[in-house]
């Protein structure tokens, strides 16, 4: 549904530019390490010339369960050093999209789990997880956050039948 074809623009960032209806988006991916990810999104503020307000951080958050989705209109890092990275850059916490990847089993550093693959039932999963995060942007640019967020906070549909299943 959405392609986008990455190409450096920066030392700091990867980029790429879809067309949505009448909607361009931008979508960056930072090269920096993770907790210097506001190096990144200062720059694009500056060489894009974006407000604040039209931007929205995705991140992914141990403290979630894998598949879940939770959109918030602003808050703190929550702990999480790249978001803490981009509101010290910004000097503002912006939007955000986080993606559950749940907590890293127990005798697993958490640099390792992160960094780690996901098993290969999770692989399965990401194409659905990527398009409900996805879809829930562009409900959030199209509808507005209140909407977005009740429709798409929560567990990915699929996930929740096989939790009920069990």
């Amino acid at each position: 549904m959405y392609k986008v074809r990455f190409k450096q623009k920066e030392k700091k960032f990867t980029g790429g530019v879809i067309q949505e209806g009448d909607y361009q988006i931008l979508i960056a991916k930072p090269l920096t390490y993770m907790n210097l990810s506001g190096e990144a999104v200062k720059i694009l503020l500056e060489r894009y010339h974006l407000p604040l307000d039209r931007v929205i951080i995705i991140s992914d958050d141990v403290a979630l369960p894998f598949g879940s989705i939770k959109l918030k209109p602003k808050g703190s890092s929550g702990g999480h050093r790249g978001l803490a990275s981009i509101i010290a850059q910004t000097g503002k916490a912006l939007p955000r999209v986080r993606v559950g990847i749940g907590a890293p089993p127990i005798g697993v550093e958490m640099t390792e789990y992160v960094l780690g693959k996901f098993s290969t039932e999770e692989e399965k999963l990401l194409p659905e997880i990527t398009l409900r995060a996805a879809r829930a942007i562009m409900t959030w640019v199209e509808e507005g956050t209140e909407k977005a967020m009740s429709v798409y906070n929560g567990l990915v549909p699929s996930l929740r039948i096989e939790k009920k299943q069990r």
